[in-house]
């Protein structure tokens, strides 16, 4: 058997669940509405266009885009590069001695 608790959680989980949908379907509208005008003001422009082009008007000049003032960076003393420090060359390993046999008599 379920338990009272598990139920509730349940019912609390679809509640969410359809609230989410609701919301989603809201965002999903609001969407269509803005590419539906942003579509309308297209077809629009290229109506226009198409009606200066019929009646033979040459197109208009496109206006100049002003350039960007390019600002001066202000100037950062160069410091004086540090010098490398080079690292101690390594040493050879040292040679292990060899113990020699004694001689048995």
């Amino acid at each position: 058997m379920t338990t009272s608790y598990k139920l509730e959680a349940i019912k609390e989980l679809k509640a969410q669940k359809k609230l989410d949908r609701e919301a989603e379907e809201q965002a999903l509208s609001e969407a269509r509405k803005t590419a539906e005008v942003a579509h309308q003001a297209n077809l629009a422009r290229i109506a226009a266009k198409e009606a200066r082009i019929i009646s033979g008007e040459p197109a208009p000049e496109p206006e100049p885009e002003p350039e960007p003032e390019v600002e001066a960076e202000p100037e950062v003393e160069a410091e004086a590069p540090e010098p490398k420090v080079e690292a101690p060359k390594k040493k050879a390993p040292a040679k292990k001695k060899t113990a020699k046999a004694k001689k048995s008599k």
